[in-house]
């Protein structure tokens, strides 16, 4: 028996060894396998796959295949950002493959976005009403939507005219505070007839509000309806007026946190990382100072961690972030949200 064990041990050996790079090839696999995975997870086939799923879910299509072919290297490289970005562990914010997937960041600004900055040393309306005006204890969170003072989310389209809907957000939070009614207003209207903006290729608000008391008011959103293109200024009648506006204080949230909690306010961000943003608190780190895009700030709160941020409405559809918001970091100056914000006051 023990010379048959004895002729059997090159055999026992060879099986051993044979084993053994079995079992090492299996772990360099894995580990090759979770390199993919930190770099998005997915084969070209895969990611095509993906893709696929992802033009279904949002009802996109091509005009040719040389259109698809450059839209999917497009969404690869940003299903591979996304991806990565929610692997980092400790990040306060999380993003999504959503139906921005498919356009390159600077298509996404161009498109979406559409604030102009008011230049340096430009004449702003004079004084801040609330300048001497203290938080109370009832006022450390606020949120405007609550109070019936925010109408739903609203969506901008394919039109540069986030200023529009910033600014109009914030005359339908004074209006509804002031009188009790909340009315849908027509952003429209300020797209086609303010002066000294330019429409779908980008504006302010401070000029928006402007327009606004100029005009003597503004009319409903059904009087007037959004089309998602700048056409002629048509007559209405006024519904709703304001009197002026203020600038808040740059640089300055304590001012701009005193503001919110007595009107929703217009602000302008820098949003270039705003795409895919899908919810949680947006941090300072994932965008500089460099204002591209208008918002309306609704309120602000501490989350269960005891992050600070502030609520703000987009008009980007109700799929996007948290059902059409964004909470951004509040503390920091974050995303550049109180170098420009401006507010009307109410004529009543």
């Amino acid at each position: 028996m023990a010379s048959n064990i004895g002729g059997n041990k090159p055999r026992i050996t060879a099986a051993l060894m044979l084993l053994a790079v079995i079992t090492m090839m299996g772990h360099i696999f894995v580990e090759v396998e979770a390199r993919d995975m930190s770099a998005g997870g997915y084969s070209e086939e895969a990611m095509k796959a993906r893709h696929h799923k992802w033009m279904a879910e949002h009802g996109r299509t091509y005009n040719d295949e040389a259109e698809k072919v450059h839209r999917f290297q497009v969404f690869k490289e940003n299903a591979a950002f996304v991806d990565r970005s929610n692997a980092i562990g400790g990040k306060k914010y999380r993003l999504a493959v959503n139906k921005f997937a498919d356009m390159t960041n600077d298509e996404f600004l161009a498109i979406y976005t559409g604030f102009k900055p008011v230049p340096t040393g430009a004449k702003k309306m004079p004084g801040f009403k609330y300048e001497n005006f203290t938080l109370s204890d009832d006022q450390q969170a606020v949120d405007w939507r609550k109070q019936g003072a925010v109408t739903g989310v609203k969506n901008q389209g394919t039109c540069g005219s986030c200023w529009a809907f910033s600014a109009v957000a914030a005359v339908e939070g004074i209006h509804q505070i002031t009188t009790g009614n909340l009315i849908s207003l027509s952003e429209q209207q300020v797209l086609d007839c303010s002066t000294g903006n330019n429409g779908c290729n980008g504006g302010s608000m401070d000029k928006a509000f402007q327009y606004i008391i100029n005009n003597g008011g503004l009319t409903t959103e059904d009087t007037y309806p959004y089309t998602a293109a700048q056409g002629m200024c048509q007559s209405v009648q006024p519904t709703v007026t304001i009197s002026s506006y203020q600038d808040v204080p740059s640089n300055n949230e304590d001012a701009l946190a005193t503001a919110v909690a007595n009107q929703p306010v217009s602000v302008a961000v820098d949003a270039h990382n705003f795409q895919f943003y899908n919810g949680g608190i947006m941090t300072g780190e994932s965008c500089g100072n460099n204002l591209n895009h208008a918002v309306t700030a609704v309120g602000y709160g501490t989350a269960e961690d005891g992050s600070q941020y502030w609520l703000l409405k987009n008009q980007w559809g109700q799929n996007w972030g948290e059902g059409g918001y964004m909470r951004l970091e509040r503390g920091t100056g974050a995303c550049g949200v109180a170098q420009q914000a401006s507010y009307p006051v109410a004529s009543y």
